[in-house]
């Protein structure tokens, strides 16, 4: 069987626009590919910095301890960059993401608690970090809604104010947790799939409890 030149080519542009298109909803999921992410190993990360080395890339890893600066966290909002944890992002594009922790609010107390969690239960992580609570909030909205997440700690000040702004999706089950007896309870209750934690004060001890026991509750279930 013969084929037109004409229909050769239809079949190819239609090839060409597909692939377009699934590259378009990769970059909009966050995957961190290499095509898509560029890794920085300095301390402080400042929007010259950033402006000099993004080069069109949709997500950057940052090393563990980085300090971005006020300028940084602005350059990353005005241009929609995601931001990775850079230990995290070969395990997530290799592995695929089971559990996300999002972080508006950092401490060492945090990042400890994350690893220690990872290296001990055997759970793949991944970790971003954010710059305004309604970023944080529609972040894990999206994930969530598509999936591609077990559950979600969302590491913010206003804990109770991110479990309420996600609850409008009726995708969401969030909750705003104290400590583990607190978690256990809401566990009980409703299963959520988000959890909003205020790290203040909190030592990593603490946050490492509180993520093993969501993570020990395994996969909510649907209503």
């Amino acid at each position: 069987m013969q084929f037109s030149e004409e229909l050769v080519n239809q079949v190819v542009a239609n090839v060409l626009s597909t692939l377009s298109r699934q590259g378009q909803v990769a970059q909009h999921t966050g995957t961190a590919s290499s095509e898509t992410s560029v890794v920085f190993t300095e301390k402080v990360i400042t929007a010259d910095l950033l402006a000099a080395k993004i080069k069109g890339q949709a997500a950057v890893g940052i090393v563990a301890g980085a300090i971005l600066t006020p300028t940084a966290k602005d350059y990353i909002r005005q241009n929609q960059i995601s931001v990775h944890r850079a230990s995290t992002v070969a395990a997530s594009t290799k592995q695929g993401t089971k559990w996300r922790a999002i972080v508006l609010t950092h401490s060492s107390a945090v990042e400890n608690a994350l690893t220690d969690i990872e290296q001990h239960t055997g759970s793949r992580w991944s970790q971003e970090l954010s710059t305004s609570l309604d970023h944080a909030v529609q972040d894990a909205i999206s994930s969530l809604c598509r999936a591609d997440a077990s559950g979600i700690v969302l590491f913010a000040s206003a804990a109770e104010k991110a479990a309420c702004l996600a609850n409008r999706n009726l995708k969401v089950r969030a909750a705003a947790v104290q400590d583990v007896n607190h978690l256990r309870e809401v566990i009980s209750q409703m299963s959520p799939n988000l959890i909003c934690v205020n790290p203040k004060q909190k030592s990593f001890i603490e946050l490492r409890n509180l993520i093993k026991t969501f993570v020990k509750a395994g996969l909510p279930q649907e209503n």
